[in-house]
C-alpha cells in the first residue's frame, strides 16, 4: 500500500512555498520539482491557439536543453497567458534565477503556470520566494507540491504504481491539478509524471500513448485550457524488464502500462473533483467500428449538458445518452444498439425497458461513481471516458471566479 507521503522515485525531490499569490500564507502557491542532475523528459502541450507563456518557453527550453530537465517551477493563481512577449520574458527570467540558485544550465529549467488568464506574473514576489522554495525540497515532498499547484481543486491529486525492473521494481509517481476548463485537446490540465524507469521505448511514444487513452478521455465542461501540459520525466535508474508480449508497443511494455495506469488514476480524480460535481461518471462505449470512434462517442456523451444535468437530477434519461451517441458522427446500429445505466439495460435491440428505470435511478441516487454505457453494435472496439455531473455549483464557481 502506498501513501502520498512516500518518497518519490529515485533521483527526484519536491517542495512548496508561499509567495503571496494566494491570500492564505498557510496554503503554498509555488511548487518545485528537482532532479539530482539533468534528466530526460517528454512533454505534451495544449493545441489551443491561445497558449500560455510557459508553453512557448517550455518548448524552447526543451529544444535548447536537448530534452534534459533539472528543475520544474510551477505557480498557481496566475496563468501568465495572453501577456505577450513580456510573459515569456518573465518566465524566462525566473528560470534563469532558479538555475543560478541550483548552479545549472538555465536551459534545463522549466516553468509552468496555472490560474487566471490575462495578468502579468508578480516576478519580484516569485523571485523573492525562490531560496525558501529550493530549501523546501525533499524526497517525500510530493504532497506539498501537489497542494501548491491547486486552483479550484478541492483536494490534491497524486497517484503511484510500480512495475517489474531488471534490478528490482521501478516506480511511477504522478500528480495533477484540474477541476474546471477540462476537455481533451492534448491533455486537460497540468500533470507531472516522475519515474526511475529506464524504458525500452521512446519516452515521447510512451507519453503520447498514455495521453491518448487517459488525458484525452476526461472532460468536465468541454473547455480546453491554453496552459495544458503533461510532463514525463525519468531518472533512468531501474532497467525495465523486457515485456512478455509484443515488442515495440507501449501497451505491451510494463513501463507504458504503469504510466497509463497512473494517468488513468489522475484522470478519474480530476473528473470526480469537477467544479460543483456530485458524481464521477464513467461513460462506457462498446461495439464501435474503431477505438477513435468509441472515444468520440464517449466524449460526445460526456460533454452533453443534457446528459450531465440528468445525472445531477438522478434522472435515468437514457434517450439523451442514445441521442448524443447518434449525433457523434460515429457509426451506430440503432436497431441493435444497447444503453445501460449502472447494472441495468434501459434500451436494447430497438426497445426501451422502462421496467428497469427504478434500478437505474437507484444507481444514480445511491452511488457516487456512476456508469453510463452504450453498445454501438457495429464492431469490436471500445473506450471509457470520465466526466462528472453538472449542477448549479458549477455556475456559481465560474460566475465569480475572478471577483
Amino acid at each position: 500500500m502506498t501513501s502520498e507521503n512516500d518518497p518519490l522515485p529515485r533521483g527526484f525531490r519536491a517542495g512548496a512555498a508561499w509567495c503571496g499569490l494566494r491570500k492564505d500564507p498557510a496554503h503554498p502557491d509555488l511548487g518545485l520539482l528537482i532532479a539530482d542532475r539533468p534528466l530526460p523528459a517528454a512533454a505534451v502541450f495544449t493545441r489551443n491557439e491561445l497558449c500560455g507563456a510557459h508553453v512557448t518557453l517550455c518548448r524552447e527550453q526543451l529544444a535548447l536543453g536537448g530534452g534534459l530537465v533539472r528543475a520544474v517551477l510551477v505557480n498557481a493563481k496566475n496563468a501568465n497567458c495572453a501577456t505577450g512577449t513580456q510573459g515569456v520574458d518573465d518566465a524566462r527570467h525566473l528560470c534563469h534565477r532558479l538555475a543560478a540558485l541550483l548552479g545549472c544550465d538555465p536551459a534545463h529549467v522549466l516553468m509552468v503556470s496555472t490560474g487566471v488568464i490575462g495578468a502579468r506574473l508578480p516576478v519580484d514576489r516569485i523571485e523573492g520566494a525562490l531560496p525558501t522554495l529550493v530549501g523546501s525540497v525533499r524526497p517525500d515532498g510530493f504532497a506539498d507540491f501537489a497542494r501548491a499547484i491547486m486552483t479550484t481543486d478541492t483536494f490534491a491529486k497524486t497517484a503511484r504504481t510500480k512495475g517489474p525492473g531488471s534490478t528490482g521494481p521501478f516506480h511511477v509517481a504522478g500528480c495533477a491539478k484540474g477541476a474546471g476548463m477540462i476537455h481533451p485537446d492534448m491533455a486537460t490540465m497540468l500533470a507531472f509524471l516522475l519515474t526511475d524507469a529506464r524504458a525500452n521505448l521512446d519516452l515521447h511514444l510512451v507519453l503520447r500513448g498514455a495521453v491518448e487513452r487517459t488525458f484525452h478521455r476526461v472532460t468536465v465542461d468541454g473547455d480546453t485550457s491554453p496552459n495544458d501540459t503533461v510532463l514525463l520525466w525519468t531518472s533512468e535508474e531501474v532497467p525495465v524488464a523486457a515485456p512478455a508480449g509484443a515488442a515495440g508497443s507501449p501497451a505491451a511494455d510494463p513501463f507504458g502500462t504503469a504510466v497509463a495506469e497512473v494517468s488513468r488514476q489522475l484522470c478519474r480524480m480530476i473528473a470526480r473533483d469537477g467544479e460543483g460535481a456530485t458524481r464521477l461518471v464513467t461513460v462506457q462505449v462498446r461495439g464501435a467500428a474503431s477505438e477513435s470512434e468509441a472515444a468520440r462517442v464517449g466524449r460526445t456523451i460526456a460533454t452533453s449538458p443534457l446528459v450531465k444535468t440528468a445525472v445531477y437530477g438522478r434522472d435515468p434519461n437514457w434517450g439523451r445518452i442514445l441521442s448524443a451517441a447518434g449525433r457523434s458522427g460515429a457509426r451506430i446500429d440503432i436497431a441493435r444498439a444497447r444503453v445501460w445505466i449502472g447494472p441495468v439495460d434501459v434500451y436494447r435491440d430497438g426497445v426501451p425497458h422502462p421496467e428497469h428505470e427504478p434500478a437505474a435511478h437507484a444507481h444514480l441516487a445511491e452511488q457516487e461513481e456512476v456508469v453510463l454505457g452504450v453498445d454501438l453494435a457495429v464492431g469490436p472496439f471500445e473506450a471509457d471516458v470520465w466526466t462528472c455531473d453538472l449542477g448549479p455549483d458549477y455556475v456559481a464557481i465560474n460566475a465569480d471566479y475572478r471577483s
